[in-house]
C-alpha cells in the first residue's frame, strides 16, 4: 500500500491521534501533506516519510534557551 486513505490509518502509522492528525493538517506551518479528494483524506507514505524527516530536523534545530539570570 502507498496511500493511506483515513484519518485513523494516519494517526496508526504515527501512533498519534486523529484529531492530532487533524490539527497537523491545518497548521500554518509545515502541515502534514494530506489531500483531500471528494470526502476522502489521501497521504502518500513517501510523503509522510519526508514529512517526518523535515519535521525532525525542524525540531532539532532549535537553538538551547537562554541561560537565566538570577
Amino acid at each position: 500500500m502507498t496511500y493511506l486513505e483515513t484519518w485513523k490509518q494516519i494517526a496508526i502509522q504515527l501512533h498519534r491521534s486523529e484529531r492530532w492528525c487533524r490539527n497537523m493538517a491545518q497548521r500554518e506551518i509545515a502541515p502534514l501533506p494530506v489531500y483531500r479528494v471528494g470526502g476522502v483524506v489521501r497521504i502518500d507514505l513517501a510523503d509522510l516519510q519526508a514529512w517526518l524527516g523535515q519535521e525532525r530536523e525542524r525540531t532539532m534545530a532549535r537553538p538551547a534557551p537562554l541561560p537565566m539570570i538570577a
